[in-house]
């Protein structure tokens, strides 16, 4: 792999690059591992959804974006936007790194508007001193409908005084007839906070409320990354990203996790009080930074993005092909009997071409694949009748490929992808386990490329994950007692074409 010079990470942006850009997208464009329905960088580096939102009859959705290569390094807003949250369009870049109090990137944060004239966008402005000295601000800027960027002269909020130069993320919502802004945060003492500021405007100015307590927390961490508040039905739903969390079990296996609590928030005291345990928004290897949409269209729900990917983790086949990362499909988020549910939030039907596989009861009723797994489909598995089921995907004829199986005796559902050729992160293990209480009823495969989405049990539990399956990966098998299963060949809904 490249060794990336702090001048390189840095490189500016020029119009005069886009040539040297489009040859770059025009090699990771053959790549063996693109998608065809989820989000990927035009080039280079992307990572966490940013500044999602239904705005003027379309979904806006930004990613952070580092142009050059697959390393962290400048960043920028890279827009893509879409009707039904399944056919994206690359808009190109939107925001960038080009005021002072910016000058080393523009970081994750989310978006807000009041009418069809501005959508508000909240971020991190990165600024460094020339001792490379960091100072985190929290900026709130406009977009035109144009797609123009309106930047305030000066920050909206400073770093806070007792904690370190890890503040970000900001999270901008309407509270009864005020607004509030909630920021992640490293306290000096190197432990994870949430800081919650206040305004009667949006342009300010905005002031410290309290520091957001989690009535009974008790987890070790070192920061908390992307938060985020959103109110389902009756009840109030806090996300963040905790990270340095010791893991427990089989759960919190990941370097850093994404996670959730239901429960009450009291906004005046700052203080949100649990229902329940914190759980893992994902439960596989690679999800992060998960973000709602700012929407008025679906009610009592969520619409929510993630990046399939991790911050420290490393893709060695794509990066070494100059990109990395991809964003997860959009879920809609609902609460029922008090459990979070998280299904496809796009109408999926339109994702599905013809059916090229097909069993009932056990028994095969129609097959084009001929044990060959295709790199983007869709399968579909239910009535395993208390059985044991196993999926071997890209498995070659001595090893299991991607196995998802279940043990119905201990009502485990196994993700394992320890004998794909390419291993990924293998340090923080190569298989996640997920207990199903109530057991397998049935489980929705989204596999697109590098990337696979397991929904089990109508939206109980998610796991995601990278692989990157060579050539020689490419057999298909399926085996459960009465079980009937369906693939489906899946169509391009997401164009991979290149826009600066």
């Amino acid at each position: 792999m490249k060794e990336w010079t702090r001048a390189e990470r840095y490189r500016q942006l020029q119009k005069q690059d886009t040539a040297e850009l489009q040859v770059l997208h025009q090699q990771i464009a053959q790549s063996l591992w693109r998608g065809c329905y989820h989000v990927q960088p035009v080039t280079g580096l992307l990572n966490d959804p940013n500044g999602f939102s239904y705005w003027r009859g379309k979904w806006h959705l930004f990613y952070q974006y580092f142009p050059f290569g697959p390393v962290h390094g400048l960043k920028y807003w890279y827009l893509v936007e879409s009707d039904d949250l399944l056919h994206w369009q690359n808009e190109g870049i939107r925001l960038y790194p080009d005021k002072d109090y910016d000058n080393r990137g523009c970081y994750s944060g989310s978006a807000y508007f009041e009418d069809d004239q501005k959508l508000y966008l909240a971020y991190t402005g990165n600024h460094r001193t020339p001792d490379w000295i960091r100072h985190p601000y929290q900026i709130v800027a406009e977009m035109k409908p144009d797609g123009t960027i309106i930047k305030p002269d000066k920050p909206t909020i400073l770093p806070k005084d007792g904690y370190t130069e890890h503040q970000r993320d900001p999270k901008l919502f309407r509270y009864d007839d005020h607004y509030d802004i909630l920021v992640g945060a490293q306290r000096n003492d190197g432990t994870g906070a949430l800081l919650l500021y206040r305004s009667d405007k949006i342009e300010g100015p905005w002031k410290f409320h309290k520091e957001l307590t989690i009535d009974g927390w008790n987890k070790d961490t070192f920061m908390l990354e992307c938060p985020d508040l959103e109110k389902i039905g009756g009840k109030w739903i806090l996300l963040f990203s905790p990270q340095g969390m010791k893991a427990e079990g089989t759960r919190f296996q990941n370097k850093y996790n994404n996670t959730y609590l239901i429960g009450r928030f009291d906004e005046e005291n700052a203080v949100f009080y649990p229902e329940g345990d914190l759980k893992e928004l994902d439960e596989g290897f690679d999800f992060y930074a998960a973000q709602c949409a700012y929407q008025n269209t679906m009610k009592d729900a969520a619409v929510l993005e993630g990046w399939v990917g991790c911050g420290d983790m490393v893709y060695p086949p794509s990066d070494e092909e100059g990109w990395s990362g991809m964003l997860s499909l959009a879920r809609k988020l609902t609460i029922e009997d008090g459990k979070l549910k998280q299904r496809p939030a796009a109408d999926l039907s339109q994702l599905k071409d013809k059916c090229i596989f097909k069993a009932e009861k056990g028994e095969i009723k129609h097959d084009e694949m001929l044990g060959m797994m295709p790199s983007a489909c869709v399968i579909e598995v239910g009535n395993p009748d208390d059985a044991d089921v196993k999926l071997n995907l890209f498995s070659t004829t001595m090893t299991r490929g991607l196995e998802i199986s279940y043990s119905s005796r201990k009502k485990e559902l196994v993700l394992d992808r320890g004998t794909l050729h390419n291993p990924i992160n293998p340090d923080f293990g190569t298989t996640r386990t997920v207990i199903l209480e109530k057991g397998l009823d049935q489980l929705q495969v989204f596999m697109d490329g590098s990337t696979a989405e397991v929904f089990v049990n109508d939206g109980e539990t998610v796991m995601t994950c990278r692989l990157f399956p060579e050539k020689d990966e490419n057999l298909f098998r399926i085996s459960g007692k009465n079980i009937d299963a369906a693939v489906y060949a899946a169509k391009r809904t997401v164009q991979d074409d290149f826009r600066m």
